[in-house]
């Protein structure tokens, strides 16, 4: 990742030219210093903001602050303090009732070199605060986050005084240390960052740890006085690092929250809007320690705080559609500030113009029931040589979603609408689950508006996969095996994962794009999920989307998936036996 950004970088240079309309962040401590500052650049970009403050007083002015600056805000704050946990369960519930979806997490708030103190729970203060709390909150609020959605944690080079003491975090048998307390709460935050992002990234969802830099306009270090200060100068040489206006030192967790050159990064520490160097003397407050990008250590650090909290936090491939991500191409900004238009057979013409790589404004997309124009979050992949496959998250509309394969060379396209229809009762007898969502797909042949000859035949219906068998990994832990059956059904069988030995059949439609590149669709029968992939019959791989509620859930999920194919046989049929 390379950027044209330094420490000398303001945030407004980091948001131009993005718009960040139909995105909502939260931030904690978004009521003063660096919150208030990126709640207020980020809403001036289109964004939907929540911030957290502890103090009724000083969220409402935070809100008033912000509508002075950007008239058109759409801005909200809640009551929530860090430091005790009941309080963070009850927001997280009550964010959960009002919010469907986040494109990312701020994890701002923090305290700094306080005096010895106990969190509602019993926890040494910092690392109650900064880290527990945080813990907390962002596990419980995780499935909230969009595929391309962030986390980012505001550490603080201070990281580097002191690791996590898995004997004793909470200074119960050493003497209380002020700057060895913040230390270990900002190592704790940098781990916790690398663990969520491991946990998480299959979900296409990523994590970073930011250092701001010493920020002259915040008031976290208020309480401290000049010999707190000598303190830390003799552990750390921080004079020598330069003094950051307020505009500048927002600019790096903005950067981590939405900058595009980040797109399909994670697990990493930035400093400077760049990633941090490794640096492992502790004298130095610049650059990032050793022991925070250790992964066992992250793993070790989330067993303790689980523990601490009382609370287990299962990864999310625990879920029945998890595991489908690994073998999965990467995501690409290709279409970033680009207009893709696509001529549709009723003489209309469908519009994507693309703000970034993951974000785009639409006019008639053929649906089941959309309206003429919107927003969308967009994921991007060349899922064959010169094929894109473009994943629609339509913004303000739950129940229907838009995947387009657009083939270049031959400027053809197919258009795949997928709809949520109404639950269904079924014979308890017969099936596993007696209640189901019929889910309804419609495909729309299209052409590609660009320079040169429409070649081939247009998007149809194809017998090709009849009678294959294969094997599709999506990763060393999740293999499937497919047997397509007619032009309307296919079978599956779970190979390997934690649905291993899980077999049936589901509806399923296949169209050829062009020669090599097919599109299967499938509605599940007895799993509320329908998906739509792209095949490469000839790199042998699929990318595309899962889409629905598995397992029952309340909220719809869209999970990006891909595998790569190895094929088994081809069953021939007698000609006056072939399948329908």
């Amino acid at each position: 990742m390379t950027t044209r950004f330094d420490a000398t970088t303001t945030v407004d240079e980091v948001l131009e030219g993005l718009d960040l309309s139909g995105r909502r962040y939260l931030i904690t401590g978004g009521n003063s210093g660096l919150g208030l500052a990126a709640a207020a650049a980020l809403a001036a970009h289109g964004a939907a903001i929540e911030l957290t403050a502890r103090d009724a007083a000083k969220g409402e002015a935070a809100v008033r602050a912000i509508l002075a600056q950007v008239p058109q805000a759409q801005v909200r704050w809640h009551l929530l303090d860090l430091a005790s946990l009941a309080q963070v369960r009850e927001f997280t519930d009550r964010l959960r009732r009002t919010v469907d979806r986040l494109d990312g997490i701020l994890a701002n708030a923090g305290i700094m070199a306080t005096e010895a103190a106990r969190t509602a729970d019993g926890f040494e203060s910092q690392f109650g605060t900064n880290h527990l709390g945080h813990f907390v909150l962002v596990n419980r609020l995780a499935g909230l986050l969009r595929p391309g959605g962030r986390l980012v944690m505001v550490s603080s080079g201070a990281h580097r005084l002191h690791d996590v003491d898995l004997d004793d975090p909470n200074f119960e048998r050493k003497p209380y240390d002020r700057w060895d307390a913040y230390g270990q709460s900002k190592s704790a935050n940098a781990l916790f960052a690398l663990a969520f992002d491991a946990r998480w990234k299959a979900r296409g969802v990523r994590a970073f740890t930011i250092a701001p830099g010493i920020i002259r306009d915040t008031n976290l270090h208020h309480h401290l006085l000049p010999e707190h200060f000598a303190v830390l100068r003799s552990r750390q040489f921080t004079d020598k690092l330069p003094r950051k206006s307020l505009a500048a030192g927002v600019a790096t967790p903005v950067f981590a929250l939405v900058h595009p050159s980040l797109q399909g990064e994670g697990g990493s520490f930035i400093e400077d809007c760049g990633f941090a160097q490794v640096n492992p003397d502790t004298s130095q407050a610049d650059g990032v320690i050793p022991w925070v990008l250790d992964l066992a250590h992250a793993e070790r650090v989330w067993a303790l705080s689980e523990r601490l909290v009382g609370e287990a936090f299962a990864p999310p491939a625990a879920s029945a559609a998890g595991g489908l991500a690994t073998n999965r191409l990467p995501s690409t900004s290709a279409l970033a500030g680009q207009v893709v238009e696509l001529s549709l057979p009723e003489g209309t013409t469908a519009r994507l113009e693309f703000a970034d790589g993951s974000h785009c404004r639409w006019s008639g997309l053929p649906g089941l029931a959309l309206p003429g124009a919107g927003s969308a979050r967009a994921d991007v992949v060349e899922s064959a040589p010169g094929t894109w496959f473009i994943d629609l998250l339509l913004e303000g509309i739950e129940r229907e979603t838009v995947s387009l394969v657009v083939h270049r060379p031959s400027r053809r396209a197919l258009c795949v609408a997928t709809a949520m229809g109404e639950r269904t009762e079924r014979d308890p007898g017969r099936v596993r689950h007696a209640v189901t969502t019929k889910f309804r797909q419609r495909f729309t042949p299209a052409v590609l508006q660009a320079n040169g000859p429409v070649t081939g035949e247009a998007p149809a219906p194809t017998r090709e996969l009849i009678g294959t068998r294969a094997l599709y990994v999506y990763g060393p832990e999740t293999v499937y095996e497919h047997v397509y059956l007619n032009s309307g059904w296919y079978a599956y069988n779970s190979i390997r994962g934690m649905r291993r030995g899980d077999a049936g059949c589901d509806e399923a439609s296949a169209y050829k794009v062009a020669e090599g590149v097919l599109v299967l669709a499938w509605r599940e029968v007895l799993i509320d999920m329908a998906a739509v992939f792209v095949y490469d019959m000839a790199g042998l791989r699929t990318t595309g989307k899962a889409w629905g509620t598995p397992g029952g859930e309340a909220q719809v999920r869209n999970i990006p998936a891909g595998a790569r194919i190895v094929t088994l046989g081809r069953t021939s049929y007698p000609h006056d036996m072939e399948p329908a």
